[in-house]
């Protein structure tokens, strides 16, 4: 089975925080680092489904780190993140940010990339208006989010820190919220819970509107516990920012600092230097037919059309 890496990178060690959320958090040494490794490199060699796999250490990492190096675990995250990128190509495959359509989205920066706060925990934040609904779609919506994922994926900070999650949804549209059916719902909250290998910490969602509290409960009903236990809802942007940083806050929101055109520079510079990589993401390849029944295939058409169709006729701004 042909495997494949990329090319490694000079291996600085970790700054002390990271060390420590590493050795105390996640159950990481150097030994069973390079124990873990081997394993998951013979398991994936013999692995009669995969058919292609970056074997990298970095890439590994991400799903070890996720499990606290528990590989049989991380193993099936592997496994289901495989079978996720062939399952769902429209989201996964060609996340390339020199494409027309990802470098216009890139620029409406609506996917932020705010740095990382004393904890060591990766910042980031979507601020939902500033998604373009005359110009693009969920499916384009998702391969923006997911190639901004990709992007921050192999950073170690990232792997060992973990997320903290803000989401902006002051002075949306409903329409934004009619974008999604429920099984795209469905499949992507399944996807954030088991197969993307994600450490999230925290979620803060801001100014969710009132009138959208089914479609709310619904995304709620589909996280993982955990991810419940670690959701916190705040009226607005200004009560959320009460359990944030200071540091992290942009210009655009009282009491912030950070520059959000310096940072959306930087991020698309970040991209633009991982394309290649990005691109070859797509090598990958799993017999998928197995996995099929992890997704949400089908949903009642009837169902799924009432609760977009109500917000569609709603027809508010």
């Amino acid at each position: 089975m042909p495997t494949f890496g990329l090319e490694s990178k000079k291996n600085n060690p970790l700054e002390e925080l990271y060390a420590k959320i590493a050795r105390d958090d996640l159950q990481e040494t150097d030994e069973n680092r390079k124990q873990s490794l081997a394993q998951m490199r013979e398991w994936i060699a013999k692995h009669p489904l995969i058919r292609k796999c970056r074997t990298d250490s970095v890439f590994l990492l991400r799903f070890l780190r996720m499990r606290k190096f528990s590989v049989p675990r991380a193993q099936e995250t592997l496994e289901r993140y495989l079978a996720m990128r062939q399952t769902f190509p429209q989201w996964f495959a060609k996340l390339d940010p020199d494409q027309k359509d990802m470098k216009q989205l890139l620029d409406d920066h609506m996917f932020q990339f705010w740095g990382r706060d004393s904890r060591g925990r990766t910042v980031i934040m979507a601020r939902h208006k500033n998604f373009n609904l005359d110009r693009f779609n969920s499916v384009q919506m998702a391969r923006n989010v997911f190639l901004f994922l990709e992007t921050l994926a192999d950073d170690e900070e990232t792997q060992i820190g973990g997320y903290v999650v803000v989401l902006d949804y002051a002075d949306i549209s409903m329409q934004l919220l009619a974008l999604w059916s429920l099984t795209e719902v469905r499949n992507a909250i399944e996807c954030v819970n088991k197969s993307l290998p994600m450490r999230i910490k925290e979620v803060h969602v801001a100014g969710f509107p009132k009138l959208a509290v089914m479609i709310g409960d619904l995304a709620i009903s589909c996280l993982s516990q955990k991810l419940k236990e670690r959701l916190f809802c705040h009226k607005s942007m200004e009560d959320a920012a009460k359990h944030l940083e200071v540091s992290m806050l942009t210009t655009d929101y009282p009491g912030g600092t950070q520059d959000p055109e310096e940072l959306k520079r930087k991020f698309i510079k970040r991209a633009q230097d991982k394309r290649q990589e990005l691109l070859l993401l797509d090598e990958m390849e799993i017999d998928a037919t197995r996995y099929k029944s992890l997704w949400h295939q089908t949903t009642d058409g009837s169902i799924e059309s009432g609760v977009a169709g109500s917000f569609k006729k709603l027809n508010v701004d």
